[in-house]
């Protein structure tokens, strides 16, 4: 039977892994990234959003894919899931290593820094890399978010001072854009490069 503290502590990771997952892996950035995609094509319409969402699942699996089984092998090393069920905190942080250390290499120095010295902890401590790692993520997709829409917002602009000068004020822009975008973000494969740019920060 399994003893009550341990039940809690496991309603409580449970309760938190939705929010640790969106923290602590690729998904914040891959979400931002495809969703500044979805945004910039213009076509909510047929890209929903819950196939944007699966997208960013799978691209997340595929970059911590390497980090899992490193997890993995290291809970093997200490006797697997029920040697972890009796064994000491220390023991879990030490199977969460290959994990800490992908943050770590991930997140930047200053921001590390930063919430190492506003905390009072020191940089490997799991409050200090898991903030320093999401905001990371975050200004390196608003970063490639950048790059992919200033294309694609220029082609918004040709098309509506296109339709001024020939006089077609009563055609919406979205009409002529949209179909214009998507053989742009086509003939450049930018699903290619969306996401061979995402994976590469990784390596």
């Amino acid at each position: 039977m399994a003893e009550p503290g341990w039940s809690w502590a496991a309603i409580a990771l449970l309760a938190v892994l939705p929010v640790l997952l969106t923290a602590a892996t690729a998904f914040a950035k891959s979400s931002v990234l495809l969703g500044a995609v979805r945004v910039g094509l213009g076509a909510e319409a047929l890209l929903s959003a819950p196939v944007v969402f699966a997208l960013a699942i799978v691209l997340t699996a595929v970059v911590m894919a390497p980090t899992a089984g490193a997890v993995l092998a290291e809970v093997d090393a200490q006797g697997g899931i029920e040697a972890l069920g009796t064994a000491s905190p220390a023991s879990w942080w030490a199977s969460l290593e290959p994990w800490r250390a992908f943050l770590e290499r991930h997140a930047d120095a200053g921001e590390l820094e930063f919430f190492a010295q506003s905390q009072g902890r020191g940089p490997a401590d799991p409050l200090v890399v898991v903030p320093a790692f999401l905001l990371t993520e975050l200004r390196e997709a608003l970063t490639m978010a950048v790059v992919v829409l200033v294309p694609l917002v220029v082609v918004d602009l040709l098309v509506a001072q296109a339709t001024v000068l020939l006089g077609l004020t009563q055609v919406q822009v979205q009409v002529v854009s949209v179909p214009l975008k998507l053989l742009l973000f086509l003939a450049v494969d930018g699903w290619t490069v969306v996401v061979g740019g995402l994976l590469t920060g990784y390596r």
